[in-house]
């Protein structure tokens, strides 16, 4: 599932190597031997594509038809979703929700809009089966994404990073070229990964959108964080920033314009604080000073209680919040 959102590089894919690559039509399959190398990982459609060797994985329905399935063998469905239809839809298995078109990115715009403003997010965004793709072009970290990581072929023959994106070239383009105009379409956009989504919605709507919500980033690390706990059983859950503070109003919003910085969630039962990629169980009160930490707000704390919060970070190996440095500068 992660292909379809890019993420981080799987384990034991060199730098050197893209991590994937997935062909719409296997005639392309030779074409894109030049792409490959260690630990690259090639889904070929299984008509003409044989048995699995070495890299090479045969697969069976679509990667990029909505309410297609997409099959590994006899054991593994994997399901296409646009955005838009997503909040009506059953989830079955694992799925990937798309943007195919302006219209899911409206119905997305609209649902971070809410999130921020009521406090409820998606129920089906926030289900452990489901994954969002293209998040870099959604206002998810841009590092998320790019050449390296995964590729995918149409059926003429034309590259780019997602289904719904920008061509970078064909399959006769090496690596070189395939990243240089992958960083040629994105400087000449006002907001990151102008590619993933190029061929689905407008550049000057998607920028628009993204400009006027500085807060998609961290929207999004709610998401993931609200799935995560959701696969624990852990529900009911109020995302500090997301229409609600657990210390009540705040004078400051720098966590909402930073993604990287820790998160605080709770219920009527417990609270977490989820940072570096753990959900860590604490109490509603140390959450709280977490929270004036994050909001710009130390100096409400007293001493012994802010050496307390910078203590749990260190002790965990995770950098300390400061929300007074601008989030390029870490």
């Amino acid at each position: 599932m992660s292909w379809g959102s890019g993420g981080r590089r799987p384990s034991g894919v060199p730098e050197t190597s893209i991590a994937t690559i997935v062909l719409a039509d296997a005639r392309h399959r030779d074409a894109v031997g030049h792409l490959t190398g260690p630990g690259t990982l090639v889904f070929v459609p299984e008509t003409g594509a044989g048995e699995a060797t070495g890299g090479t994985v045969p697969y069976g329905g679509s990667l990029r038809d909505p309410g297609v399935d997409f099959a590994l063998g006899e054991d593994f469905y994997l399901q296409t979703q646009d955005y838009a239809s997503s909040a009506y839809m059953s989830v079955l298995g694992p799925t990937v929700v798309r943007v195919f078109g302006l219209e899911d990115f409206s119905a997305f715009v609209a649902d971070a809009d809410r999130a921020l403003h009521e406090g409820v997010f998606p129920d089906f965004l926030i289900t452990p089966a489901v994954l969002l793709a293209d998040t870099a072009a959604l206002g998810g970290p841009r590092t998320a994404d790019g050449p390296a990581l995964r590729l995918y072929v149409d059926p003429d023959g034309r590259v780019s990073t997602s289904p719904s994106g920008s061509p970078l070239g064909t399959v006769a383009d090496d690596m070189a070229t395939l990243v240089t105009r992958y960083e040629h379409v994105n400087a000449a956009s006002e907001a990151p990964c102008a590619v993933s989504l190029g061929a689905a919605v407008p550049e000057e709507a998607r920028t628009a959108a993204l400009q006027t919500r500085p807060f998609l980033g961290r929207y999004l690390a709610a998401v993931q964080a609200l799935r995560a706990l959701t696969s624990q059983d852990v529900g009911g859950l109020k995302v500090s920033g997301f229409g609600h503070r657990l210390g009540g109003t705040s004078d400051g919003d720098a966590d909402l314009r930073d993604p990287s910085l820790p998160l605080v969630l709770w219920n009527t039962e417990q609270a977490y604080v989820v940072a570096g990629g753990r959900a860590f169980a604490v109490g509603h009160s140390f959450a709280a000073a977490v929270e004036s930490l994050l909001t710009s707000a130390p100096d409400r704390l007293p001493v012994h209680v802010l050496d307390q919060v910078r203590a749990f970070f260190t002790d965990r190996g995770l950098p300390v919040p400061d929300t007074r440095t601008p989030a390029g500068a870490r």
